[in-house]
This record gives structure tokens, sequence and C-alpha cells, in this order.
């Protein structure tokens, strides 16, 4: 957030700087004449603008929000897996809790950093690889078995599919045609800010300063987003860290209950 940060207060400036400029160049008077004609291509302009940059923050919004119900989806996924294993004869039993844990201790180790840096842990790829194979492996033999694989298979799909979705939003999913537009035509909204001339030049500063800033920060959110599990508004791995928790807190007392 702290790029976002610098952009948005250098983006404020230099709009205050121009509007500066445009001032002491451009006599008042010939500023006002052109307040008619300047008015109704602003509302147009900034009107449309608007529309477009609201647009595209809400999507934006809307990725974010998807990504962090991918990653509860995933980490409630596996947990229910490991809820199944319980069920499991021997040795399937302790293999499928043993890598489903370590899974998700990699995810919080290993992933959630490599995401980050926009990718992918191989580390975690290998956990994963062997919750998929110590399921696979299994051939159970009994009618109580073959119902609860049947229903394990199922839970390992969804835990696959919430692991393969959540990689997806590991990039920028906003092409960079599309941040040309908004940032070339942010400048160029505040730049006809420049066209009207008032007497008091405080008021048409703080008007520029407001738009500027609300454009940049808009901007910065939208970057934000487009990456959720990267930069400052980051999806957490809290859901892992919670399931983590719950599932070896469950293990401790169920041996003590064994006990």
């Amino acid at each position: 957030m702290t790029t976002e940060l610098v952009a948005s207060i250098g983006f404020v400036i230099a709009s205050i700087v121009g509007l500066l400029v445009v001032r002491r160049r451009v006599p008042l008077e010939q500023l006002m004449e052109h307040h008619e004609v300047a008015g109704v291509c602003f509302a147009v302009l900034g009107g449309l603008y608007g529309i477009i940059l609201a647009f595209v923050l809400v999507s934006s919004w809307e990725r974010y929000e998807a990504a962090r119900a991918e990653t509860v989806f995933e980490a409630s996924a596996a947990a229910d897996l490991y809820r199944h294993a319980a069920g499991l004869s021997e040795p399937a039993q302790s293999q499928l809790s043993e890598n489903i844990l370590s899974y998700l201790q990699s995810v919080v180790d290993d992933e959630f950093p490599a995401m980050a840096n926009g990718h992918a842990s191989d580390v975690t790829q290998r956990h994963y690889y062997a919750v998929w194979s110590s399921i696979i492996k299994m051939r159970p033999t009994d009618a109580w078995e073959v119902a609860l694989y049947q229903n394990t298979l199922e839970k390992l799909d969804d835990f696959a599919d919430g692991r393969r979705h959540r990689l997806l939003y590991i990039e920028t999913g906003l092409p960079g045609v599309i941040w040309i537009f908004l940032i070339a035509f942010g400048v160029a909204t505040v730049g006809f800010t420049y066209l009207f001339g008032m007497r008091r030049l405080l008021p048409q500063v703080i008007i520029t300063v407001v738009l500027a800033a609300t454009i940049a920060w808009t901007l910065a959110l939208v970057h934000e987003t487009q990456a959720p599990f990267a930069g400052g508004l980051r999806v957490s791995d809290r859901a892992f860290q919670v399931v983590l928790n719950h599932l070896r807190h469950g293990s401790v007392e169920n041996e003590l209950a064994e006990r």
C-alpha cells in the first residue's frame, strides 16, 4: 500500500502544481469566458468517467470477496476431509489426517507468503498431491467404508476446486488497456478543472485536490483488490489458521478421551 500512497500523494501535488501554472499563465477573464463550454464538457467527461470508475471498483471488490470466499471454502473442505478420515481404517486414517494437517500448515507457512510475491508454493503443491494420493490409493471393502469413500471423493473435488480457484486470483485480472484508460482519463478529468476561473484561488485548489484525491485513492483501491493476496489489503490466511488450530485441538481432545 506504500507505493499506492506515494503515487496518490504525487498525483494530488501534481494536480495542484498544474492548476497554479495555468492560473499564473492564463488570465482569469479568459478562463471565465469558457465556463459554459467547459462546464458542459466537464459534466459529460466527469459523469462518464465516474460511471466507468465505479463499475471497475465494484468489479474489483467482487473479485476480492470471491478470492476470500474461495479461501474459506478450501479450508472448510480440508476440515471435512480430515473429519472423514476418522471413519477410515488404518493406515489410511493416519495417512490422510497427517497429510491434511501438513497441507494446512504449508499453506500458512509457505503458500501465503509465496502468493504475496505473485506465485504458488511448490512445497504446498507437493503436500496437495500427497492428500490426493492418500485418498486415491484407498481400496475400501465393507459397505460403510465404500459409502464414506464416495462422499470423501466428492469432498476431495471441492477441496481441489477451492485451491484451484484460489490460485487463479494470484495475478491481477484487469487488462493493461483498462489501466491506461483509467489513468489517462483521470488526468484529463482533473485537468478540466483548470479551465474554470474562480476569483478566489483557494476554493478552486480545494476542489481540484478533492477530485484528484478521490480519483487517486479509487484507483489505489482498484489496484489493491485486483491482486487479493498481495499488497496491504490482502486476503489473510486466517481461515486456514482457524481450521488448523481447531483440528489439532480436536485431535488432542480425542487422544485424551481415548486414554
